[in-house]
C-alpha cells in the first residue's frame, strides 16, 4: 500500500489524531463514527473523491434508498457527482447485499465467511482501499447501516480524501430504540417526529415508542384524547415513513396506572380504583379495555405492544379495596396483567410492560405470562443494575433495559447522570442477554423540549450498538470517559457540523458545572417557578445570596457562549437555542432568588431597602420573564402541537401576576403562641399605605370585609383569606388554612439540616413544623419539611407547663422519589428542657417496600402528662436499601405539622 499523502491543511492524520484513532503502531482505535464500530483496521492509504464516482449496487427498493442517501451525501457534503455503472470492475464504490446467492463476479470482492457470519442480519463490512470502496452486508438493513457509517466518514473530512480502513461491524443489541413521552405535556408534530426518525436512524436506532396515556385519538371514546393528539392514520403514515429508515414503531398504551387524565372524566368513574389506577375489580374496566386497548393495538403494525403498568400508586385504596384485601395486591396485579395480555393476544400482539412493580414484589413474577417482554427501568447512576435485571433473567423472561436521558423536570438534562445510567444499564443488559434498549425521554412536568434530549438519545444509540465492557466501576468510569470524549468530538462534527476548532459539547457540559452550585432547587424547573413571596429560612439567607450570585454569573456566561456558538454551527441551530434558553432560565431563577432576598429584607426591616429600588428590579425581571415566555413559545412550536402549551405559559403568567401584585400582596404568617392552643396570625404587605381586609370563614375578602388593624388570633381551625387595597388597585387573594393545637406557634429547635434540593422543602424554616399549615399529597407544596440521610431531633417549648394528651406528626412516603417513612419516632417530655423522659415510641407500621403515595401519622398514643418541653426524635431509614433502584443513596424524610393535643 502507498503511504498516506497529505493534501490539505486538515490531513487525515491530523483528523484521526484529533478524534483519537490511529494508524498501525498508534495506540488509540477510535474514529469519528457514531456508534463506534466493533472492529476497525487502518491501512496506509487514502481513497480520493476528487472525480465522479462510479456506483454499483445489487438493486432493491431499500438498497435503492440507501444508495440515494449516499449519492446525496457525496453531492451535498463534497460536491462530488456520481453515476451508476454496470460492472463492479468499473465501480469506485460497491454496495452489495447477500440475500441472494452471490454471483461469481462479486465473490472475490467479499470478506471471508467468518466475517459474514459475524456481522449477522444488521451488521456490515466496509473496506476503503486506495482504488475502491466495498460495502457488503447480509441484508438491506445491514447495508443501510453501513451507508450511515460511510456517510459519516465522508462528512468527517474536508479534503475529498477518505482514510483507507476495514470495518467489521454489528450491533450488540437487536432492538435499539427511544421512547418519547407524548402524554404529559408536549405532543410532537408529525413532521418533527419524522425528522427525529430520520436523524436517529443515522445513528442506527431502529424503533420508536410513543408513550401514551390518553393521546391517541379513538372516535368511540372521543372525549378522552385532546383534539390535536395523534390519530391512527398518523401512526400509519409514520410507520410507512419510518420503514425506509429501517425504524419500526412499537405500540404503547398505559392500561393500569397513570390513567388520571382519563379517570378525571366523570363518565369513566366506574372503571377507576383511585385517581391514578384502573379498577381491576370491575367488569366495566375490561369491557372498556377490550375496545380501547384493542383499538390502540390495531393502530400499530409491529407485534410488540407496551401496556405500561408501572407505578400503580395506591392500588386498592379506592373501589378495588375489597378485592385487594381479599386476594392481596400481588395477586390482583398479576391477574390484571394476564387479562391485558389476553386482550392483546386477540390482536396478534406480544405484551411488553415496565418491570418496577414485579421487581419490587417478586412473588408477582411467577404469575405472569411467560412470553411477556419485561422493561427493566431505572434512571439513577448506579454502578451496577444487576438487581434490576436478574429477577427477570433468572425467571426466563425476555427483557429490554430502559435507562433515561434525565431531562424531565430539569432546566436542562443532567448529562452526567444520563451518561453513566445509560452506559452501565446497557452494559449489564448485554451481559445478561437483553433483547434491546429503550432509552426514555419523559415529560413529568410538561415543560421538557425534545430538542434538549439529543445528546442523551444519541449516546444511547452509541451504547446499544457497542456498549462499554468494564464491570468494575473504577475501570468503567475510565472507559466511559474515553468513549465520551471521542463521542462528544464526533457529535460536534457529525450532528452540529461545527466549524474547525469550536465545540458545542464543551459548552453544553458546562451545565454540569452549574449543577455543582448548591442553590435551592439546583437546575430544576421548580427553581424557576417558586413564588417570590415564599421566603427562605433566615439562617440560609447568606448562603442563598452567595450561591445565587455564583449561579447568575456562571449561567449568564454559558448563555452568552451559546449565543456566540449558534452563529458557527452548520446544523441543529435550534438545539443550541434550546440550551441557551435553558441557561437564561437558570440565570433568571438566580436573579429572582436574589430579588426574593431583597423582598425578605424589606419585609422584615422596611427601612433597610429602597422601595423604588425594589420596583425597578421588579420591572426589569418582569421584562426578562416576558422575553423568556416569547422565546419558549417559538422553541415549543418548532417541535410540538398546541396541546399543553397554555399549561406551561400559565406558569410564566402566574409569576408575572406575582410581580404585578408586589405592592398589594398580603403575607399571612403564623406568629407566636399567645397561649397553648391560641396563635397570633400576622397579616402584612411590603408597603405601609396598603389596606388589608380579611375573612376567617373562607369567604372572599372585599372592601366591606373586616379591616386588619394589627391584631388577629385563632383558637380553632380557620381558613384565613386576605386581600389588600391600594387606592384603586385591588390585590390578589392570599389564603391559608390553620389547624389549631397546643403547640401552635411554638418555635421549634431543630437538630438536622433541611434539604436544599428544593426551596419548598424548607417549609418556611423551623416554624414550618408548628405553623398550623398541613401538607397535601404533593411533598413539594411548601408545607412538608424535607431532610436527606439523617435523623431529626425537634424540641418544642410550650412556654408553660401544659397538659399533654397526645403528640403526633405526619410523614410521607413515595419510594419512586426516594422518600421513605422513618424507622420509628420517639416522644419525650421535660420540665426544664435538659432532662427528658421518653413517654412513647411509634414504630413504622408500613411495609418499607410499599409503593405509591403514603401519608402516615406517627402518634404517641394516649398520654396523661404535664410538661413544658416536648422532644420528637425521628429515626431515619438511612441509605436506600438494596432492593431500591437508588440503593446506597440517602433516603429522604418528609414530616409535617407536629401536633400536641
Amino acid at each position: 500500500m502507498n503511504k498516506i499523502r497529505l493534501r490539505s491543511k486538515l490531513s487525515f492524520a491530523m483528523l484521526m489524531l484529533f478524534f483519537g484513532f490511529s494508524f498501525p503502531g498508534m495506540q488509540a482505535q477510535d474514529i469519528a463514527v457514531i456508534p463506534k464500530p466493533q472492529e476497525v483496521l487502518f491501512l496506509e492509504a487514502e481513497f480520493n473523491l476528487d472525480k465522479t464516482q462510479g456506483l454499483w449496487i445489487n438493486s432493491s427498493e431499500h438498497n435503492d434508498f440507501a444508495l440515494k442517501q449516499l449519492k446525496e451525501e457525496l453531492n451535498d457534503q463534497m460536491g462530488v457527482a456520481s453515476k451508476l455503472v454496470r460492472s463492479p470492475k468499473k465501480a469506485d464504490i460497491i454496495l452489495y447485499t447477500l440475500e441472494d446467492k452471490p454471483k461469481s463476479k462479486i465473490k472475490k470482492l467479499l470478506p471471508d465467511t467468518e466475517k459474514l457470519q459475524q456481522i449477522g442480519a444488521q451488521g456490515y463490512w466496509l473496506k476503503i482501499e486506495e482504488d475502491q470502496i466495498k460495502l457488503i452486508a447480509n441484508t438491506e438493513k445491514g447495508l443501510f447501516y453501513g451507508v450511515q457509517t460511510l456517510k459519516q466518514l465522508i462528512k468527517s473530512v474536508k479534503n475529498k480524501s477518505l482514510p483507507a480502513l476495514e470495518i467489521t461491524d454489528w450491533p450488540a443489541l437487536e432492538y435499539r430504540g427511544w421512547m418519547d413521552d407524548i402524554s404529559r405535556g408536549p405532543i410532537p408534530t408529525l413532521e418533527f417526529t419524522k425528522d427525529a426518525i430520520r436523524k436517529l436512524s443515522e445513528y442506527k436506532l431502529n424503533f420508536l415508542n410513543l408513550y401514551t396515556e390518553h393521546t391517541l385519538r379513538n372516535e368511540k371514546f372521543a372525549d378522552i384524547a385532546p383534539l390535536d393528539s395523534f390519530t391512527p392514520e398518523e401512526i400509519n403514515e409514520l410507520e410507512e415513513f419510518a420503514a425506509k429508515y429501517h425504524v419500526v414503531l412499537i405500540g404503547n398504551q398505559q392500561a393500569f396506572g397513570h390513567m388520571e387524565e382519563i379517570l378525571k372524566n366523570p363518565f369513566y368513574d366506574e372503571i377507576a380504583d383511585n385517581k391514578w389506577n384502573l379498577n381491576p375489580g370491575s367488569p366495566a374496566t375490561y369491557e372498556f379495555l377490550d375496545e380501547y386497548l384493542g383499538d390502540a393495538a390495531k393502530a400499530y403494525d409491529h407485534p410488540f405492544f407496551n401496556i405500561g403498568a408501572d407505578e400503580t400508586d395506591g392500588l386498592g385504596s379506592g373501589k378495588a379495596k375489597a378485592l385487594v384485601d381479599s386476594l392481596g395486591m400481588e395477586a390482583v396485579y398479576a391477574m390484571h396483567i394476564n387479562k391485558l395480555d389476553d386482550i392483546l393476544k386477540k390482536h396478534g400482539k406480544r405484551t411488553m410492560m415496565w418491570g418496577d412493580i414485579a421487581v419490587n414484589h417478586q412473588e408477582i413474577i411467577d404469575q405472569l405470562p411467560k412470553d411477556l417482554i419485561i422493561l427493566s427501568w431505572g434512571y439513577d447512576p448506579r454502578d451496577s443494575f444487576d438487581k434490576a435485571i436478574l429477577p427477570f433473567k433468572e425467571s426466563g423472561f425476555d427483557f429490554m433495559v430502559a435507562p433515561g436521558v434525565r431531562s424531565w423536570s430539569e432546566i436542562y438534562p443532567n448529562l452526567d447522570v444520563a451518561v453513566k445510567n445509560i452506559a452501565n444499564y446497557v452494559r449489564d443488559g448485554k451481559e445478561y442477554g437483553a433483547m434491546g434498549m429503550i432509552n426514555t425521554a419523559w415529560d413529568d412536568d410538561g415543560e421538557t423540549l425534545f430538542n434538549a434530549n439529543w445528546h442523551g438519545i444519541i449516546w444511547g444509540a452509541e451504547m446499544a450498538w457497542n456498549p462499554i465492557e468494564s464491570q468494575e466501576e473504577a475501570q468503567a468510569k475510565k472507559e466511559r470517559a474515553r468513549r465520551l470524549k471521542t463521542f462528544n468530538k464526533a457529535l460536534d462534527l457529525l450532528f452540529f457540523e461545527m466549524e474547525d476548532g469550536k465545540s458545542v459539547m464543551q459548552s453544553l457540559n458546562k451545565f454540569s458545572e452549574l449543577r455543582e452550585i448548591p442553590v435551592f432547587g439546583s437546575m430544576s424547573n421548580a427553581s424557576v417557578w417558586g413564588s417570590i413571596f415564599d421566603f427562605y429560612p433566615g439562617e440560609e439567607a447568606q448562603k442563598v445570596a452567595e450561591t445565587n450570585r455564583a449561579m447568575l454569573k456562571e449561567a449568564s456566561a454559558v448563555a452568552k457562549e451559546l449565543k456566540t456558538l449558534s452563529n458557527h454551527v452548520g446544523a441543529e441551530k435550534i438545539v443550541i437555542e434550546v440550551a441557551r434558553n435553558a441557561a437564561e432560565r437558570a440565570a433568571f431563577a438566580a436573579k429572582k432568588n436574589l430579588f426574593i432576598l431583597k423582598l425578605q429584607e424589606a419585609h422584615e426591616n422596611p427601612k433597610s431597602v429602597s422601595k423604588e429600588e425594589i420596583k425597578a428590579t421588579r420591572d426589569k425581571l418582569f421584562k426578562e420573564l416576558h422575553q423568556l415566555k416569547i422565546d419558549y413559545i417559538d422553541l415549543w412550536q418548532a417541535e410540538n402541537r398546541e396541546y399543553w402549551l397554555t399549561e406551561n405559559l400559565n406558569k410564566y403568567d402566574k409569576t408575572a401576576r406575582e410581580f404585578l401584585d408586589l405592592e398589594t400582596h398580603v403575607f399571612i404568617k403564623a406568629g407566636e403562641a399567645i397561649r397553648p392552643g391560641e396563635m397570633e396570625i400576622k397579616l402584612s404587605t411590603l408597603y405601609p399605605d396598603t389596606e388589608i381586609r380579611y375573612t376567617t370563614n373562607g369567604g372572599e375578602p372585599t372592601k366591606e370585609s373586616e379591616l386588619y388593624k394589627g391584631s388577629l388570633s385563632v383558637t380553632e381551625n380557620a381558613q384565613i383569606k386576605a386581600r389588600a387595597f391600594q387606592g384603586t388597585k385591588e390585590g390578589e387573594i392570599s389564603a391559608k388554612y390553620f389547624n389549631v393545637h397546643k403547640a401552635l406557634g411554638a418555635k421549634p429547635e431543630i437538630k438536622g439540616r433541611v434539604s436544599t434540593a428544593n426551596p419548598a422543602y424548607a417549609a418556611g424554616g423551623p416554624g414550618g413544623l408548628t405553623d398550623g399549615l398541613k401538607g397535601s399529597e404533593d411533598f413539594a407544596d411548601g408545607r412538608w419539611q424535607g431532610y436527606a440521610g439523617q435523623d431529626i431531633e425537634v424540641i418544642l417549648d410550650l412556654k408553660t407547663k401544659t397538659e399533654i394528651n397526645e403528640i403526633s406528626a405526619d410523614f410521607f412516603q413515595r419510594l419512586i422519589s426516594w422518600v421513605m417513612l422513618p424507622e420509628r419516632v420517639e416522644f419525650y417530655i421535660s420540665d426544664d428542657g435538659s432532662n427528658f423522659k421518653k413517654v412513647a415510641v411509634a414504630k413504622n407500621p408500613v411495609d418499607p417496600q410499599k409503593q405509591g403515595l403514603i401519608i402516615e401519622n406517627f402518634s404517641s398514643g394516649e398520654l396523661n402528662e404535664n410538661a413544658r418541653y416536648i422532644k420528637v426524635l425521628v429515626k431515619s431509614m438511612g441509605s436506600l436499601p438494596e432492593w431500591h433502584t437508588g440503593a446506597g443513596k440517602s433516603s429522604f424524610i418528609f414530616l409535617d405539622e407536629i401536633v400536641v393535643e
